[in-house]
């Protein structure tokens, strides 16, 4: 047995030794021992840790977190953004973490697996592929958690003891919004009776393999008061807090901007917001998303212009030309960042850009790109959706 000491985290959340070790759920001050089966003890708890509130923990990969205390994680996760900026030579006002409340993710990816003895719903364990039953989840919405039976109901029907399927679920506005993937092939009977298995819940719609099995209302997400109808497992913002404060921070950002490119839009979170003053182009690689961004600014009153294309910005970034006529982006990336889009904006005589990020590293990378370009970092809002996880959401205002 060896005795280690923790000294930091890593973006990720491990705990750090002075030799190098990655070692999960510790926090810097403790005291570890650590065996050659690579079991971990707490010899010497630090003052920030705290007993978990969820009993699944221990072993659900879903949360990492969850032993240090709020105002811990809080000055953590502001540390990481700093950290990536410094690395790039940058500083900038890193104001204070808005951090949405347990039990309010909106949005969740479970699993379903079938076994001999019953059915498992729920999350893998960190770093496997051994999935978790976690029936009593305290991170996602109550209203999604009302309806675990009916996962599990769903599970027994379309896995089996060789495959592994997927249940994305949505909470919108009308109802619980189900996507079932990798299922099994439904017969009429067994359609019918999934039909009345999901009466006693409050669901909107159900897709099977992609195809919409049962439609009871249409699922409804209002962006700032547009409503928009999100296509089956569409990208939404994890919680409903998470998204008004990044809504106001993009609005701020922008200013009086009177012609926007919104890179990215998904289905209008943001477009939406700035087309209240501004005339909008968006873009995004996913046709489905722009279709229902489309159809909600159609259906909508007292908004400027939105024109919406599908285009995929990695392999065709919107070219330094094609911005000639913007004066402020919107640029909302996956984890990966944007690296070639980014220059485009460098290079292009948009003043002000307002950049969404859930990776402070790819974001600090590009936020580089920018202000070799000329532009100014202003703030970064950070914004923590992920609670209890090492992801961390932010909003940055560039301008030059």
């Amino acid at each position: 047995m060896e005795i280690l000491q923790v000294t930091k985290l890593n973006h990720k959340g491990e705990g750090v030794t002075a030799g190098g070790f990655f070692i999960p759920r510790t926090l810097p001050g403790e005291k570890v021992s650590f065996r050659p089966d690579l079991t971990v003890n707490i010899i010497e708890p630090a003052n920030n840790r705290i007993s978990a509130i969820c009993k699944h923990y221990k072993n659900c990969g879903g949360c990492s977190m969850q032993h240090a205390d709020a105002e811990f994680i809080k000055d953590w996760k502001s540390k990481v953004i700093i950290n990536g900026l410094e690395a790039r030579g940058l500083e900038t006002t890193i104001r204070p973490i808005e951090t949405s409340n347990k039990s309010s993710r909106r949005r969740a990816n479970l699993h379903g697996l079938k076994q001999k003895k019953g059915v498992i719903v729920g999350f893998f364990r960190k770093s496997s592929d051994e999935l978790i039953s976690t029936p009593s989840c305290e991170l996602l919405h109550k209203e999604i958690m009302a309806a675990f039976y009916l996962y599990e109901c769903l599970t027994d029907i379309g896995a089996t003891r060789k495959s592994i399927i997927g249940i994305a679920v949505s909470l919108t506005d009308t109802g619980l919004d189900i996507s079932v993937t990798k299922a099994t092939t439904l017969n009429p009977e067994t359609i019918i009776k999934i039909s009345n298995m999901c009466k006693p819940y409050k669901v909107a719609r159900l897709t099977w393999n992609d195809e919409v099995l049962c439609l009871y209302n249409l699922p409804i997400i209002e962006f700032d008061k547009t409503k928009v109808n999100p296509p089956p497992g569409a990208f939404l913002q994890a919680t409903t807090h998470g998204e008004q404060v990044l809504i106001k921070s993009v609005t701020e950002a922008l200013a009086s901007a009177k012609k926007v490119i919104d890179l990215f839009s998904g289905c209008g979170t943001f477009s939406f917001p700035a087309a209240k003053k501004a005339e909008v182009v968006s873009f995004d690689n996913t046709e489905a998303m722009i279709n229902s961004l489309d159809i909600g600014w159609r259906n909508s009153s007292n908004l400027k212009k939105i024109s919406s294309h599908t285009r995929d910005l990695f392999k065709r970034p919107v070219l330094k030309h094609e911005l000639l006529s913007f004066d402020a982006a919107i640029i909302d990336p996956p984890r990966a960042g944007a690296e070639r889009q980014t220059l485009e904006i460098a290079n292009s005589k948009i003043s002000r850009v307002a950049a969404i990020s859930c990776n402070p590293i790819t974001f600090s990378r590009d936020a580089e790109i920018l202000t070799r370009g000329g532009f100014n970092l202003d703030w970064v809002q950070p914004v923590d959706q992920f609670l209890w996880s090492s992801h961390i959401e932010l909003v940055a205002q560039f301008t030059r």
